[in-house]
Parts: C-alpha cells; sequence; structure tokens
C-alpha cells in the first residue's frame, strides 16, 4: 500500500499567522493572485509570484477559493487555515531546501552524468553501478527534502542506506565482503538463486585451516553472498520503493 509521506516541521516554524486582508484587491487584481496561488497548489509553480507578500495573497484567495462549497462549515475557517499552513511550509521551507539542494546536489549529479556517459555499455553489472550512483543522489535529496526533520533523517533512511551498501558490494564483486563473512554464509534458502554445483563445491571446500586450497571456500562463499545480496536489494526495491515517494 502507497503511504503518504508526513512533512517534517522544524522547531523553530510557526506558519499559524493570521490570513492576510485581501478586501482592498480589485476583482481583476484577486482573480489573477487567486490563479497564482492553484498554480502553486497543484504545481508547486512559484514564476510569476514576485514576493512573500504576494504569495500570502495568492494563497490566501486560492484556499478561500478551494474551500468556497464549505463556507457554511462551522469549521470552514480553521480548513482553511490548514490549507494555507500546509503551503506555507511548502513555500518558506522549500525555498531554505532547494538552495541547499543546490549547493550539496551537483557533485552526485555530476558523477552520475559521468558513470552513465562513460561506463561499459556492454556490461550488464554496468546497471548496478548507475543505480548505485542514482540512490546516492536520492539520498542526498531526501535529507533536504519535505520529509526530513533538522537532522537530514527521514523514515526511509535505513532501506536506502541497505540498497546503497548492498549495491556497493555487488558493483566491488564482493571484494569488500570480508572473507570470514564469505566462510559463514547461510545457505538455507538460495537454492531458487544459486546454481546447485555452486552449492556443492562451498559446502564439500573445508575451512582453510584444514584446505590444502585455503580460498576455495572462500572463492564460493563469495558468490553465494553476492547472490543473496542482490535478491535483497531487489526485494526491498519491490516491497519498499512507494516509501521513497514525496508527497
Amino acid at each position: 500500500m502507497i503511504q503518504v509521506k508526513t512533512m517534517t516541521e522544524w522547531p523553530d516554524e510557526d506558519y499559524r499567522y493570521p490570513l492576510p486582508d485581501v478586501s482592498h484587491l480589485s476583482e481583476q487584481e484577486a482573480r489573477e493572485l487567486q490563479s497564482k496561488g492553484v498554480r502553486f497548489m497543484a504545481y508547486g509553480g512559484r514564476d510569476g509570484i514576485e514576493s512573500d507578500e504576494e504569495f500570502e495573497l495568492c494563497i490566501t484567495l486560492a484556499a478561500h477559493w478551494n474551500w468556497h462549497h464549505h463556507t457554511d462549515d462551522e469549521y470552514y475557517e480553521e480548513i482553511v487555515m490548514s490549507d494555507v499552513v500546509r503551503h506555507r511550509f511548502l513555500w518558506y521551507h522549500g525555498r531554505h531546501l532547494r538552495a541547499l539542494r543546490e549547493k550539496h546536489l551537483p557533485p552526485l549529479v555530476e558523477r552520475l552524468v559521468e558513470e552513465a556517459r562513460h561506463g561499459p555499455m556492454f556490461d550488464g553489472a554496468f546497471l548496478y553501478q548507475i543505480e548505485l550512483e542514482k540512490l546516492r543522489c536520492m539520498r542526498e535529496y531526501f535529507s533536504y527534502s519535505f520529509v526530513a526533520d533538522e537532522d537530514g533523517c527521514f523514515s526511509f533512511k535505513p532501506w536506502m542506506d541497505i540498497c546503497i551498501r548492498l549495491l556497493e558490494y555487488i558493483v566491488e564483486e564482493g571484494r569488500n565482503i570480508s572473507d570470514e563473512q564469505c566462510l559463514h554464509v547461510n545457505v538455507r534458502n538460495v537454492a531458487d538463486i544459486v546454481d546447485g554445483s555452486l552449492m556443492y563445491f562451498y559446502m564439500d571446500a573445508p575451512l582453510p585451516s584444514e584446505a590444502e586450497e585455503p580460498d576455495d571456500k572462500v572463492f564460493y562463499g563469495r558468490k553465494i553472498y553476492l547472490r543473496k545480496a542482490e535478491r535483497l536489494y531487489y526485494s526491498i526495491r519491490l516491497n519498499k520503493m512507494h516509501d521513497w515517494w514525496e508527497p
């Protein structure tokens, strides 16, 4: 099920101050400002809104228009205020975060572009490298997004970190997996992803202290470990990818 993300409020943010007075606006002015406010609500469009003061007018008029069918509701004013508060957050907090993203994201994006441009197109493993660079960009983006707190933490960060770690194992072909890990791989659930002969060679190979060829068990264990890493990576993507969407 797709989960709706909750935008994170920082401690020093309070957007429940009174709505501006719009009674002095002419009908044409109000219509133009309302149109800008509706575009911001629907698409996040900032073009055409020239100042914070104009934004306050735009969003107030748009919220009143958005809920004009509920004017007889006893909670009408509170509904309008809640709508305005949410979009004030997107306007002010979003501007701050956009500046941070413009500062921190470009190096990661450039690395992704370079990898895509110069990577070995003939190599299937190249796809994992592209995904790794892309997830690093996404992780940085979410650290400055509307769903992150002031420390850059967000609810699905652990899953994203696991995926990045798994891809690091895969693109390095297991060189960053310790020999000790490779010697003690759980093979009880790998029959569907590992060739039977590989299983046999791993199980049959003696531990290094008992072997004439001490690297055999590590070699086969590393291959199995990587297949398990691939399956876990795709399982997380299948079951947790919706958590990575913004509201």
